[in-house]
């Protein structure tokens, strides 16, 4: 009996510590800030070609935390904003080019 008692507290704390991760989904590893020469380069490049690619966004007045997000990117023709549309066409960012911290490819874009 203790045994299935020892088992059951190590399920629970396991459970607990890891929660957060459940509802937030897979956690992200901080990235470094890539000099803007480069990012300008890789999001011309990511336009050009159509791919998926993620942002990983510096933090901001209204957002305190570090983000990503993945989609397709175009240029806005009204502003020198980026616009990332997500794969699945359901939400789109529009974003500064002083906002970005970090641009990669998905291992799944085209």
């Amino acid at each position: 009996m203790e045994k299935f008692a020892i088992e059951k507290s190590t399920i629970m704390s396991y459970f607990k510590e890891n929660y957060s991760n459940y509802i937030k989904g897979s956690p992200f590893s901080l990235q470094k800030q890539m000099p803007v020469m480069q990012l300008r380069h890789f999001i011309k490049q990511a336009v050009r070609k159509k791919n998926s690619i993620t942002i990983q966004l510096n933090p901001t007045f209204n957002q305190t935390t570090v983000s990503e997000c993945t989609g397709i990117a175009t240029f806005s023709p009204y502003s020198s904003q980026l616009i990332l549309t997500s794969l699945d066409n359901k939400t789109i960012h529009l974003i500064n080019s002083e906002q970005i911290r970090h641009i990669r490819l998905n291992p799944n874009s085209k």
